[in-house]
């Protein structure tokens, strides 16, 4: 990206210029990992409204990534050292959510978040635990009947020997941190209770790409650009992370930077 090109920035403030720019860097970047330069991508947060006013046609960096690889499952995890979970949807309006919870969805969700689990953090058998969408997880189809998917995909998963448990009610489901991660439904039900727990090293990984990428688990920070105070707790752990699980990869077994999570298995 020729610098020039994009003539006086104003810190916090929406640019297309930069998101034209933001999305050729991380262009660039798959460049080097498809390339063989590179093994992994640690991606800084981009602003979502300057890349749309760029005509970039992606809302953010998972479904850009997976486009780009060829990949058409894959999954947006948040997690830091207490918590792992993985979002069945993700950057959609609220009011899209119930047509995008099916049966394959949640599977998939399932499937790729215990697959990673087992690759890149070591951990044998995981147990996973899956949210409800509706309040009380439906209360037996008196708020919903969208549960009935999330069990049938649930029950598939099980005949595979993926250990997963649910659905619960997600008002309660974090309330003990009794498993290795936990599958919600949509955006916020998932990311509250994590970046609640511990915002700063909040890490977001996106799962069942053919190479590692993660990223700080916060956004652009607008309303603190230019201004001296970013806190790059998240970034450094994002960038440890990603070296870790490269490392596993490529060696077979050490630590994930965050594989301090709970991992007790149900009685």
């Amino acid at each position: 990206m020729d610098l020039a090109r994009i003539g006086a920035v104003n810190p916090g403030s929406s640019n297309a210029a930069c998101g034209r720019a933001s999305f050729e860097y991380i262009v660039e970047a798959l460049k080097l990992v498809f390339t063989g330069c590179a093994q992994a991508i640690v991606t800084c947060p981009i602003s979502k409204a300057s890349m749309r006013s760029a005509g970039v046609p992606f809302p953010g960096h998972t479904e850009l990534l997976a486009h780009f690889s060829g990949v058409d499952s894959y999954v947006m995890m948040l997690a830091n050292p207490s918590i792992r979970v993985s979002l069945v949807s993700i950057h959609v309006p609220l009011i899209r959510v119930p047509g995008l919870i099916t049966e394959r969805s949640v599977f998939d969700c399932i499937r790729i978040t215990a697959r990673s689990l087992e690759q890149r953090l070591s951990l044998k058998n995981p147990f996973i635990k899956v949210c409800g969408l509706n309040p009380h997880a439906g209360e037996q189809g008196l708020m919903g009947s969208e549960e009935e998917v999330i069990v049938r995909a649930i029950e598939r998963a099980r005949t595979v020997g993926i250990n997963v448990s649910g659905p619960f009610p997600a008002d309660s489901l974090f309330h003990r941190l009794d498993c290795d991660a936990y599958i919600a439904m949509y955006h916020d039900q998932g990311l509250i209770p994590v970046k609640t727990l511990d915002f700063e090293r909040t890490v977001n990984i996106t799962l069942g790409l053919p190479f590692v990428r993660t990223s700080p688990g916060h956004g652009t920070g607008f309303d603190i650009a230019g201004k001296g105070i970013a806190d790059p707790t998240s970034f450094i752990e994002a960038y440890s992370t990603a070296c870790a699980m490269v490392d596993k990869a490529a060696t077979g077994h050490g630590p994930w930077a965050m594989g301090h999570g709970r991992t007790k298995k149900p009685a």
